[in-house]
């Protein structure tokens, strides 16, 4: 009976661990995630300002007379 009892014991305090691990993992992929979201945000209002340039580049040299 004491045997059953501490195989137990050394079960739980082994998923215990790998509890307490896969938490660290979950922990450090959600803060890359939040980091990787807010370098997308960065990068789609990057591109999105780089596009207005680019169309008001385009309509400003498609107003000028031809001689231009």
């Amino acid at each position: 009976m004491d045997k059953k009892i501490i195989e137990l014991e050394e079960k739980l305090a082994h998923f215990e661990h790998t509890i307490e691990a896969l938490n660290n993992v979950v922990f450090r992929q959600t803060q890359k995630i939040d980091e990787l979201e807010e370098m997308l945000k960065h990068l789609s209002m990057k591109i999105r300002q780089s596009n207005d340039t680019q169309e008001s580049h385009h309509i400003t040299t498609n107003n000028q007379p031809p001689h231009y």
